[in-house]
């Protein structure tokens, strides 16, 4: 089990001059702290057009920058948005970062589930799966051929010679967004890693890590990392309060993304692989609904979100550890959250959470 940071550079309401860049410097200051805390990766997201959620549009640049600061904590988008960019510049791009970290990345591919962000680069919903497609396809092709000739329905590269090469070999870790049955098949039929939310809760990542494993070819490993948000303190009276506030900010953002990302289109355009999506988004964005658990009902249920003390955030991995995750994946950075309680929680977690996880896999080792 390693633990990683997840970064969406969450920039709440009221904003100043510098509110952006600040948000982004504390990033900065928070992941080499978490690689001596022993942390293992860090994953930044891409988003577009997303106010407070996320202003972190061009994720590459901001972990070229973690590069040079730190030396061995590993480097993950989760996930690079396949619609809106060509194979080749992903390509290159990831190589040169793959160089400049030494060998430290890894790259998510995902289609997006809303046209908010997709209609401004012209693309289309009924196109994203098969680009994505293509894109999972075309990308080691780049990383481990001399040269590439590729004719698809999206993509057309007549022969070339990319440059430069990752430093991996054969090439970086790739991984896929698993948000659906669908992608979850797709992800396991290309034995790529496969990235969970926790959203849903255990029941949920239980049935799409079944479906992953069950697509993946018969001599591939599964890898599966779990998504979801972090905050850890010794009081438990601050988890109770200031955990609590943090999960209902999270969770409202939730609706507020979805009321924006629907807006302006037509609900009879709506793909039929895209139907679950907006039917989700639709209850969600007219939410709370009658009977839905409260903020702190979530807390106290300690499934759906890594905040608690030391020992809950301990079960709260135990949990997802027995079906296979082997990497969590935590947004401490959660909006309110203070740069100063950012560093809390990772400082809590290296002392008292990682030291667990290691000592088990020791001990597995020395049995074995």
């Amino acid at each position: 089990m390693r633990l990683s940071l997840f970064y969406q550079i969450q920039v709440p309401k009221p904003w100043t001059a510098e509110s952006e860049a600040q948000r982004i410097y504390e990033a900065l200051e928070q992941i080499p702290f978490a690689e001596q805390q022993g942390f293992s990766g860090v994953w930044f997201s891409e988003h577009h057009f997303r106010p407070v959620w996320s202003h972190n549009s061009a994720p590459d640049l901001t972990l070229a920058a973690v590069s040079q600061r730190t030396e061995r904590i590993r480097l993950g988008i989760g996930v690079v948005l396949a619609p809106i960019h060509h194979p080749l510049h992903i390509a290159q791009r990831m190589a040169t970062l793959d160089i400049l970290s030494h060998g430290r990345v890894d790259v998510g591919l995902g289609r997006t589930g809303y046209p908010y962000q997709l209609i401004p680069y012209g693309s289309d919903l009924r196109d994203t799966r098969g680009m994505w497609q293509e894109f999972a396809d075309i990308l080691p092709r780049i990383w481990t051929q001399e040269e590439i000739t590729y004719d698809g329905e999206y993509f057309k590269i007549p022969r070339r010679e990319v440059l430069p090469k990752p430093l991996q070999k054969p090439h970086p870790p790739l991984w896929s967004a698993c948000g659906s049955d669908e992608t979850a098949v797709q992800t396991g039929n290309l034995a790529m890693g496969g990235l969970f939310g926790s959203e849903g809760g255990p029941d949920r990542v239980r049935q799409l890590m079944e479906i992953y494993r069950d697509a993946l070819p018969a001599a591939a490993r599964p890898r599966a990392a779990l998504m979801t948000a972090g905050f850890c303190h010794e009081d438990s009276r601050v988890v109770t309060s200031r955990g609590t506030e943090l999960i209902g900010w999270y969770i409202e953002q939730q609706r507020e993304r979805a009321r924006l990302v629907w807006r302006d289109y037509d609900p009879s355009s709506v793909p039929p692989d895209y139907q679950g999506y907006y039917a989700r988004d639709q209850r969600l964005a007219a939410g709370p609904h009658p009977g839905e658990p409260t903020p702190a009902e979530v807390r106290e249920e300690g499934t759906k979100f890594c905040v608690g003390t030391p020992e809950e955030c301990i079960r709260f991995i135990e949990i997802y550890r027995s079906m296979g995750i082997e990497e969590v994946i935590l947004l401490c950075a959660v909006g309110p959250a203070t740069h100063q309680e950012v560093m809390h929680t990772i400082r809590l977690l290296g002392e008292q959470v990682i030291p667990h996880f290691t000592a088990k896999q020791t001990h597995t080792a020395s049995a074995i």
